[in-house]
């Protein structure tokens, strides 16, 4: 019976996360871009401006009813005010667009759009230079902007608050791990967190932080297990920050996704598009539902497709405890791995993404020897040809 049992879940969790999920629905309604922005008041999303075919930045908004799938037109930004690489957050029926650029031009305004008038209005601009590629989440009624990068440096790492009911700005320090340039960033349960990004050597960083705002501090509380990205998105549904397509170091672009639980702090990649390869394209979910719009495939051609998948949390973390036990957990001497994957390797990563071990998986039940580990925190990863499975540990 209970062979039986993970027979169903195999099935059931190859074909949920692995194969079909993904739909496509009715085009981005305007010219193909990438590099747009986006942000969500009730069941909308609103998504424009962004770059098009002859190097031309934009202005135009629309709006997208995650209800109907159907999109709609709205106000643009006013004349003259076209952008890419800037940051969208909203709050009540209030929608923002922070920064972003146009040619040599860098900008540090915000422009505010009210659902209920339909129009665009000129907000307090960041009191320090202007930048694009910074990415954004809010916590209660504050926004907060990091890093991106300026005319003066291509990658910053300034952290900025904006009170939005108080419409001022408070410098919030700088980021403790360095600069970071379109990383991706949401917000969860009154925490924010970012990943991916190039740091100011131009390396494509894949930490994942966490920022607890009552306490102004940053956590890094896993590593992505694969290589680092820019031009990624990443969204947060229930307890999981789901993240999809991107750029690599090596101008590799993926149309994968990959989710990482927050209470268990394991990672699993799951459906990609069943499409092409994109980056730069815009996100959005409305809490069940992750959306992906836009954008610009391996070889430079701007899309218009949009994408959507439905994201069932319950049953692939029944998938990862069925699958994956370790323990003890903190442990000192030794720490032990049960699995029934087969044809695939265990990995062992550092707090900082290094590879500590690679071997193949051989038994149901593996003892490694944490003799010759410093204290701290670990990360082991199951990978065969079909999935990726991490999990945190503890040496001490």
């Amino acid at each position: 019976m209970k062979n039986l049992s993970i027979i169903i879940i195999l099935i059931v969790f190859n074909k949920t996360a692995l194969s079909q999920t993904w739909t496509q629905i009715s085009d981005f309604p305007a010219t193909e871009r990438d590099d747009g922005v986006s942000f969500v008041i009730g069941n909308k999303a609103y998504c424009g401006t962004g770059f098009k075919t002859g190097w031309i930045t934009c202005r135009d908004m629309y709006s997208f009813d995650m209800s109907s799938e159907s999109w709609g037109t709205i106000s643009s930004l006013p004349a003259g005010m076209e952008r890419q690489y800037s940051s969208g957050f909203s709050y009540n029926n209030l929608g923002f667009i922070f920064g972003g650029g146009s040619g040599l031009s860098y900008f540090n305004d915000l422009w505010m759009y009210d659902t209920l008038t339909d129009n665009w209005q000129s907000k307090t601009s960041l009191p320090g230079l202007g930048r694009m590629g910074s990415c954004c989440f809010v916590i209660s009624d504050t926004a907060y902007i990091i890093g991106g990068r300026t005319a003066e440096a291509n990658a910053i790492d300034e952290v900025w608050a904006y009170a939005i009911l108080a419409d001022t700005w408070t410098f919030k320090g700088s980021l403790p791990f360095g600069e970071r340039w379109r990383a991706s960033g949401t917000s969860y349960n009154s925490k924010g967190y970012i990943i991916f990004g190039k740091d100011l050597a131009n390396n494509y960083r894949k930490e994942l932080y966490e920022f607890d705002p009552l306490a102004n501090l940053w956590l890094q509380i896993g590593s992505f297990p694969a290589n680092g990205r820019v031009y990624s998105n990443m969204q947060s549904i229930g307890g999981d920050l789901l993240l999809v397509a991107g750029l690599d170091s090596i101008s590799n672009s993926y149309k994968d996704m990959w989710r990482f639980n927050l209470s268990s702090s394991t990672w699993q990649q799951l459906a990609s598009i069943p499409s092409i390869e994109r980056r730069g394209g815009m996100s959005f979910n409305n809490g069940s539902t992750l959306y992906y719009t836009a954008g610009i495939d391996q070889v430079n051609n701007r899309l218009k497709e949009t994408w959507k998948v439905f994201h069932t949390s319950t049953l692939i973390e029944n998938y990862v405890s069925e699958k994956f036990k370790t323990y003890p957990n903190p442990a000192n001497d030794f720490i032990d791995i049960e699995t029934d994957l087969r044809n695939g390797y265990f990995s062992v990563f550092d707090f900082s993404g290094k590879l500590i071990l690679k071997e193949k998986l051989v038994h149901n039940k593996t003892r490694i020897d944490l003799s010759s580990y410093s204290n701290g925190l670990y990360f082991i990863q199951l990978k065969n040809d079909e999935i990726v499975l991490s999990k945190k540990f503890i040496k001490q």
